[in-house]
C-alpha cells in the first residue's frame, strides 16, 4: 500500500491541474489547495485503516475528475502515471516500461493535452515520441474538419483538411480517435494561421501546440482498448 498511494496522489494532481486548465480557472490556486491537502495527508499520523480510507477517497476523486475531463476510463486498457527521466533530441524517456504494461500502443497525456505516443519499450522505461516530432502523425479535428497533424519542431502543421469551409484562427485542434491509437477529444493545440497549399481541394494550417516539451515532467500513460 505504501508504494501505491503516492502514485494515486500524483494522478490526482495531474487530473486537478488538467480540469482547472480546461475550465479556464486559476489553475495555480487549484494547485496550491492540492499541495496543502497532500501535505496534510503525508504528514498526518494515520494508521492503516485511515490510510486505506484516504486512498479510496483519492481513487474516487480521480475517477470523478476523469469524467469531468471527458477522458473516460472505460475503453482504456492501461492508465498509469510516469515521470520524465531525460530528453533525447525531441523524444522523451519515461520511467515506465513493459514491466508496467506499457506497449507500442501506449499514448502519453499531459495536463495541457497530448504529448505523443510510445515508440520504444524497455522493461523499466519507454521512449515517447512527441506530436511535435517531424515523424509523428496524429489524426485530428479542426472544429468538425478532419486532418493529420505532424510536428515541425516547436509547432505543428495540419494537412489533408478540406479547403471549405475555412478554419478560423484560434480554432481548437483535438484528436479525432481515428486509428484507435490516440484517445478522442484530447487537446492538441490551436490554429495559428493558414498556410499555402498546392492542392485546391485541401488546406494546410499551422498550429500552436497545447503542450511544450519543457513543461513535461509527468504524464499519464494510457492505452485505448482496440
Amino acid at each position: 500500500m505504501k508504494g501505491q498511494w503516492p502514485r494515486l496522489l500524483l494522478a490526482l494532481a495531474l487530473a486537478v491541474v488538467a480540469y482547472a486548465w480546461l475550465q479556464g480557472g486559476r489553475w495555480y490556486d487549484q494547485v496550491a489547495r492540492l499541495r496543502s491537502a497532500l501535505y496534510r495527508v503525508s504528514h498526518s499520523k494515520t494508521g492503516p485503516d485511515d490510510l486505506q480510507a484516504q486512498v479510496q477517497t483519492l481513487q474516487a476523486e480521480n475517477e470523478r475528475l476523469r469524467a469531468l475531463l471527458h477522458l473516460p476510463r472505460q475503453g482504456w486498457k492501461l492508465s498509469l502515471t510516469a515521470s520524465t527521466l531525460y530528453r533525447s533530441q525531441l523524444d522523451l524517456w519515461m520511467n515506465r516500461g513493459s514491466a508496467d504494461g506499457v506497449s507500442l500502443r501506449t499514448v502519453a497525456l499531459h495536463s495541457g493535452g497530448l504529448v505523443g505516443r510510445v515508440v520504444e519499450v524497455q522493461p523499466n522505461q519507454c521512449r515517447v515520441r512527441p506530436a511535435l516530432h517531424p515523424d509523428s502523425r496524429v489524426p485530428v479535428l479542426l472544429g468538425e474538419l478532419q486532418g493529420v497533424a505532424h510536428g515541425q519542431g516547436w509547432l505543428l502543421e495540419v494537412e489533408e483538411v478540406r479547403s471549405r469551409p475555412s478554419v478560423e484562427t484560434g480554432t481548437l485542434v483535438t484528436t479525432s480517435g481515428l486509428g484507435q491509437i490516440f484517445p478522442a477529444s484530447v487537446l492538441v493545440g490551436r490554429v495559428r494561421r493558414s498556410l499555402p497549399s498546392s492542392e485546391p481541394m485541401f488546406a494546410r494550417y499551422e498550429v500552436e501546440p497545447s503542450v511544450f516539451l519543457d513543461q513535461v515532467l509527468e504524464v499519464l500513460l494510457v492505452e485505448v482498448q482496440p
